[in-house]
């Protein structure tokens, strides 16, 4: 076990390199005991002590940091807290312990190199994550700039942008950016044939703009369904009361396709959402539609944000879940399931529950009545063909009750 007095020196490297980086990155370089790096800045790397390149796989490399003695210094890629081992490392050993020297990331180089200014652009990585991670960044002109994972990634976004109607956007890969090697490949997604694409690269797409932007709440026909799920209209009231906010937290009791956890998803960068149903085949289908619209957590630790699904019901998932900053109640609606989510909420928190069924719709009534918010009715009616005129179709009336829990309220509330 590493005393509490070392510290992991994590050096940003670009591919220009260590023999690029200021004299005080080198010398921590040279005087360290260990180096971890890529192997591709090995023979760049000027030291005394015993380098070794990334575990495999790299989720080992928190291990063998413990079981070395001395000082440690870690190459990473550009900066290392933009998407790097810089985050994990602070977040397994605590900041006193990693000190952080950053160089110019490669979102930087690739934003200078279109002439895009970056605050302009979404940073999106695909590197141990899936493809479908840039598909809530794909709306009208938007400039993405992906890290990648290796040479296939090129083509793998290319036949994405295809298959999702954005076959005619611009991308440009830029390989090897700001070492003696970089290169510069474009092309349009429908017609992308390049083959000769390094490893470490960065894609360039701008989405063009007549594509139709998503909006609130995702369009029903997109979802995977056994048909019982929480439409649009109604998705995007419940999502307008559930409010998303970066890094927010939800509940989803009784999820279904999951299509309020991913859309609420959608508008909460690093958001996490929590489905939780007792029917294993709608938690397959709920999984699957989270990876389609990129949403999915890109492991299996709870506490990664994402998508998460949970088979189980109240109380049984409580284990499982942390403190919900929005709770959303679509199925299995009991006075003891909606008490727990008011226990469980944060402070500033909101709980919005759907009831259909007159018998569901009682227990919105109760609680409304014991803990106050807001009941409404909501009756969606959609024009349809009626022969040969047009008639309203209604949807089954909806009751929904919005309950926030303020900073005088505990437990239930009053």
């Amino acid at each position: 076990m590493r005393k509490a007095s070392q510290k992991i020196t994590i050096i940003g490297v670009t591919e220009a390199g260590c023999m690029a980086l200021a004299p005080d990155a080198r010398a921590k370089i040279k005087t360290a005991d260990y180096i971890f790096a890529s192997k591709r800045f090995h023979a760049t790397i000027d030291a005394d002590g015993e380098i070794e390149s990334w575990p495999s796989p790299f989720s080992d490399l928190t291990a063998r940091l413990e079981a070395v003695d001395g000082n440690i210094v870690i190459l990473a890629t550009g900066d290392p807290l933009w998407f790097g081992v810089g985050a994990s490392l602070i977040a397994h050993f605590g900041h006193e312990r990693c000190a952080i020297m950053p160089a110019v990331s490669g979102f930087q180089m690739a934003a200078s190199r279109m002439g895009w200014p970056l605050a302009s652009c979404e940073t999106v990585t695909v590197h141990g994550r899936p493809i479908t991670s840039i598909v809530p960044y794909l709306y009208p002109r938007a400039r993405l700039l992906v890290l990648t994972a290796n040479c296939q990634s090129a083509a793998d976004i290319a036949t994405l942008l295809v298959d999702y109607g954005y076959g005619s956007a611009q991308m440009t890969a830029l390989g090897d950016i700001g070492g003696d090697q970089e290169a510069r490949h474009d092309g349009v997604a429908s017609t992308w044939a390049h083959t000769n694409i390094s490893d470490f690269h960065i894609m360039a797409i701008t989405v063009p703009e007549d594509v139709g932007a998503a909006g609130m709440a995702l369009s029903d026909s997109l979802f995977e369904t056994d048909g019982k799920m929480t439409k649009r209209d109604l998705r995007a009231s419940a999502l307008a009361k559930l409010a998303p906010f970066p890094d927010a937290v939800l509940w989803d009791v009784g999820a279904g396709s999951g299509a309020v956890s991913i859309d609420f998803l959608r508008h909460a960068p690093r958001g996490k959402a929590y489905a939780i149903d007792r029917d294993a085949a709608q938690i397959k289908r709920a999984v699957n539609n989270a990876m389609r619209h990129g949403v999915g957590a890109p492991t299996n630790d709870p506490d990664a944000a994402g998508f998460h699904a949970l088979h189980a019901t109240l109380p049984d998932a409580l284990a499982d879940l942390p403190p919900a900053d929005a709770i959303f109640i679509g199925g299995g609606l009991s006075p003891e399931v909606i008490s727990l989510c008011q226990k469980h909420l944060r402070l500033g928190g909101v709980l919005v529950a759907h009831a259909v069924t007159l018998e569901s719709e009682a227990i919105l009534l109760s609680s409304w009545q014991a803990t106050k918010g807001d009941l409404t009715r909501i009756a969606v009616n959609h024009a349809d063909p009626v022969g040969g005129y047009h008639g309203w179709r209604a949807l089954m009336p909806v009751t929904q009750w919005v309950w926030h829990k303020d900073a005088n309220i505990s437990g239930n509330g009053t």
